[in-house]
């Protein structure tokens, strides 16, 4: 059980995004410490009590158990995968937590929802989801510069600060003995995890009991214009960051500062 004295700093507990272990977030997170009692998740999936498996029920109680380990309730942060846990886990458990802030989660409301229950239903997730495009990713590199290179080409990484990217290198990989280096993160847990996004969260941001709110990418694919302003309607927080989908990486000082900002605007709604 960790302990937390009355005058300590406020316990923030970070989930990650689908295949990027904790220790990926160095350059948000480690400023942070200066307000925060920071606890970045390692692994979420790779526990064999807590298979990958429908609507990431056996995630969220995964969540759960580490949240166990807190004496009092936590900031509950959470990037893309991680965000939607955090909120999953703040609904079954809401004593557990101060407030929540999810940084572009793949939340599925409405339409969204409906649509993704028949991509599951008629075995398309791989064409409508990344699944698809992470089947058979590469896994491992002659060396951490050789991984450097590769990535730097990537759609995906080409916008992460030098930082950023050292951060994946080095916290989102292990070195063998011949010098080459592996993703911790299994790519085959990660296709998985793809494979089972939630469809039955519609109801979520009606049903959530501590406050909530949502950084958003000024240029994410993901969550659009339109799926902003549903999530407003639906009575959610939100606030804008510059970058794509992965603007914690992209722009740290930014998302660092609008998270500060939307945790202190709810713990003061919300004491």
């Amino acid at each position: 059980m960790r302990r937390h004295a009355p005058d300590a700093p406020q316990p923030l507990v970070f989930a990650h995004a689908n295949g990027f272990p904790g220790q990926s977030y160095r350059s948000l997170l480690a400023p942070l410490a200066e307000r925060f009692d920071i606890h970045p998740l390692d692994r979420l999936g790779h526990h064999p009590d807590f298979p990958v498996g429908h609507n990431w029920l056996a995630l969220r109680d995964e969540l759960l158990e580490h949240l166990a380990e807190f004496d009092a309730p936590v900031i509950g942060v959470g990037h893309s995968m991680g965000g939607v846990l955090m909120a999953m886990a703040a609904e079954q458990a809401p004593e557990r937590f101060r407030c929540v802030v999810m940084l572009d989660p793949p939340l599925m409301l409405g339409f969204d929802a409906l649509a993704m229950k028949a991509v599951k239903r008629l075995g398309l997730t791989d064409r409508f989801t990344p699944a698809g495009r992470t089947v058979g990713r590469r896994d491992s590199w002659s060396s951490p510069q050789a991984m450097r290179d590769y990535l730097r080409r990537r759609r995906l990484f080409r916008r992460f600060t030098d930082q950023a990217l050292d951060d994946y290198v080095e916290g989102g990989t292990r070195t063998l003995d011949d010098g080459r280096v592996v993703l911790l993160f299994d790519p085959d847990i990660e296709v998985a995890v793809f494979r089972h996004l939630p469809d039955h969260l519609d109801e979520l941001p009606d049903t959530l009991q501590v406050p909530v709110g949502v950084l958003a990418g000024g240029e994410s694919d993901l969550l659009t214009p339109h799926r902003c302003r549903r999530l407003k309607r639906r009575g959610v927080r939100l606030a804008e960051v510059p970058g794509g989908h992965m603007f914690p990486m992209e722009h740290p000082d930014a998302t660092r500062r609008a998270l500060t900002t939307m945790v202190d605007e709810m713990l003061e709604a919300s004491p």
